[in-house]
């Protein structure tokens, strides 16, 4: 390992800044209140995104997981997260989520968790284009979530407002959380307010009845700066307790709204220059506000609203180590304070403060070491494409700081070369088998290790692997009894890795139309039969196929030619078939399928009869009924 100069090391104990610098010694670390049993992905496999498409992979997955968000990842629209749970997000330093999209509604935003339980998001920074009041999306929004912990996060510029929360969420705990507007409000949004630095808005409408019982949230540790104006938060229905929290915006209207039925309790908390505490907009005169040993300077307006009948003690356990009202401006506003202001290491999570802490002592016996870095070399790129029997292009990597490097992914065939002495490692060879093959190059024996990624790609015959083909609905496989004249259920036939796809056996008037990798089959049969079809690849490595039927049969109904106005009949049934007769002379009723089997038989005179069909399968059938002077059949659709 290296050692870093003497010079440095003095001039980092000076600086005081280490790499697990200390947490505050109020800050618990873990959820609090009503999201205290949040677990998030804990237990689940890691990983690391640097771009959209892979963060929107990663939070689409099944299970637990905990996702590592690297660099700045740009959204060009909101990005709905649907019905997942057991998810942590990390933001690494110096990430970012961001949005420059300030002026189109739809195209605003960042995240939008919809139907969402046990998840963890923590030092993530959301960056928008700024407020603009067009009815656009938020930095962040949960609707209809459970058990939801926000830590360490930073909030800026959002379009419609930083953070919300709506549509019965509930059990929800944000902590150590800075809010605050960077850049000047757009005025002439179609919303009617030129400055819509409205930040968060906790509830639905005053309407939205649903959420009373839910909304319940801990705000423990926020900090709302400078530009924001309104909705800090905005609360409608919900019972939420603010502990240790600060307002300090210097162009601040008010700072807690409580709204529809709404129950705020406000402990230990600051308020500097800033107007109206607490503001009122409940119509219904049923929410309530109180502020409970908080610490004021300079403020004006109202600090109390009605009787709030909401105690968080008598919600849970609210025993963590507070800060004194008077201190809580200069703790949240330190730098391990709130915001994006955790050391989040990849594989490790949370291991401390990015600032602060304890001071190094310039005889203290442990090293400072370099991160380990791996560098490519030789004229072969790290991403080949080559048929099977050729040789890749030779290439390798050097690297420092580390004891040894692993390789790992490459195709059989393919040599790897590691020389410890000289840090160098070299690849060559020719493959021994086709497919994609996506390599790592991790180095070894490091505190932090490096990793750099690869793809080798090898064809045989210019694929990388077996045909295959997919039906859309495995129900078209059989189309049993198609009338003449009606037409099929159209189906497509998707297929990979082979030069093209051919089908036989499909009746006449049937046509085939195909688009890049798929093959779309509808139209109306023009003659009657079975008909037995089947599609294969051609000119792949190997032939997938698929069989299917298609049955036209004539329509039994039209062969009839009688109609009797005095009979009606249900066409489209569920359990019951009802059929009123208009005659005197006794009726039998017979229930025939479409080749002939009678299912049902009944005797009958005149009036209303209703026909229990529970037993039928679903599909077509003929109804036959037949008088001392007539035969009347009619087709009826069981669903």
């Amino acid at each position: 390992m290296k050692l870093k100069t003497l010079l440095f090391t003095v001039l980092f104990w000076v600086s005081a800044l280490t790499a697990n610098a200390q947490l505050s010694e109020y800050d618990a670390n873990a959820p609090l209140g009503f999201g205290a049993n949040t677990t998030g992905g804990t237990g689940g496999s890691s990983v690391t995104v640097s771009t959209l498409s892979d963060l929107q992979s990663a939070l689409k997955s099944s299970g637990k997981k905990i996702i590592y968000i690297k660099g700045a990842i740009k959204f060009s629209s909101m990005f709905t997260v649907s019905s997942q749970s057991d998810k942590t997000i990390l933001g690494l330093p110096g990430s970012y989520l961001y949005s420059e999209q300030r002026t189109t509604a739809s195209s605003t935003g960042i995240l939008y968790f919809k139907n969402c339980s046990n998840i963890i998001m923590r030092n993530v920074t959301f960056k928008s284009a700024g407020a603009y009041d067009i009815d656009g999306n938020d930095n962040l929004c949960f609707e209809n979530c459970k058990n939801m912990w926000v830590d360490h996060c930073d909030f800026q510029d959002g379009v419609d407002g930083n953070f919300d929360c709506k549509k019965q969420s509930d059990n929800i705990c944000v902590s150590w959380c800075k809010f605050h507007y960077l850049k000047s409000p757009m005025s002439g949004g179609s919303g009617g307010s030129n400055d819509h630095r409205y930040t968060n808005l906790w509830g639905s409408s005053d309407t939205y009845t649903n959420d009373r019982g839910k909304l319940r949230t801990t705000f423990v540790c926020c900090w709302w700066g400078e530009g924001c104006r309104e909705r800090m938060p905005r609360v409608r229905f919900g019972q939420v307790h603010l502990v240790n929290c600060l307002w300090n915006s210097s162009v601040a209207n008010y700072c807690v709204g409580a709204g529809q039925e709404a129950q705020c309790y406000i402990e230990k908390c600051a308020f500097i220059k800033v107007k109206n505490p607490i503001a009122d907009y409940d119509k219904s005169k049923n929410s309530g506000a109180v502020m409970v040993d908080c610490y004021t300077q300079n403020i004006s307006g109202s600090t109390s609203l009605r009787n709030c009948s909401f105690n968080p003690s008598n919600a849970y356990a609210n025993n963590w180590k507070k800060i004194a009202a008077n201190q809580v401006q200069t703790v949240l506003t330190a730098c391990n304070g709130a915001g994006a202001t955790l050391n989040v290491m990849e594989g490790k999570g949370v291991v401390g403060s990015i600032c602060g802490g304890s001071q190094i002592d310039p005889g203290d016996s442990n090293p400072v070491v370099n991160d380990p870095v791996i560098t490519k070399t030789g004229s072969g790129s790290s991403k080949q494409a080559i048929e099977l029997g050729q040789s890749i292009t030779d290439f390798g990597y050097t690297w420092t700081d580390a004891d040894d490097i692993e390789v790992k992914g490459l195709p059989n065939g393919i040599n790897v070369y590691i020389d410890k002495n000289s840090k160098k490692v070299n690849i060559s060879g020719t493959p021994s088998e086709f497919g994609i093959f996506n390599f790592t190059v991790t180095t070894v024996g490091a505190e932090n290790n490096a990793q750099k990624s690869g793809c080798i790609t090898v064809t045989k015959n210019g694929f990388t692997s077996d045909a295959s083909l997919a039906i859309s609905d495995r129900n078209a496989l059989l189309q049993d009894s198609i009338i003449l004249g009606d037409a099929i259920t159209p189906f497509y036939i998707a297929f990979s890795n082979c030069q093209k796809v051919e089908i036989q056996g499909l009746p006449n008037g049937i046509e085939t139309n195909i688009s890049n990798d798929t093959m779309f089959v509808s139209g109306i049969p023009t003659e009657r039969g079975e008909y037995s079809w089947s599609a294969k690849t051609i000119g792949g490595l190997s032939e997938a196929s698929i069989n299917g039927k298609i049955i036209v049969v004539n329509d039994p109904t039209s062969v009839k030619g009688v109609t009797n106005n005095a009979i009606m009949m249900q066409t489209i049934v569920d359990n019951q078939l009802n059929i009123w007769l208009d005659n005197e002379s006794a009726s039998k009723i017979e229930i025939i399928t479409l080749t002939g089997q009678i299912e049902k038989r009944i005797e009958h005179k005149s009036g209303h009869i209703s026909v229990d069909c529970s037993t039928l399968d679903k599909g077509i059938y003929i109804v036959r009924i037949t008088t001392s002077d007539n035969v009347i059949a009619k087709r009826m659709i069981k669903r």
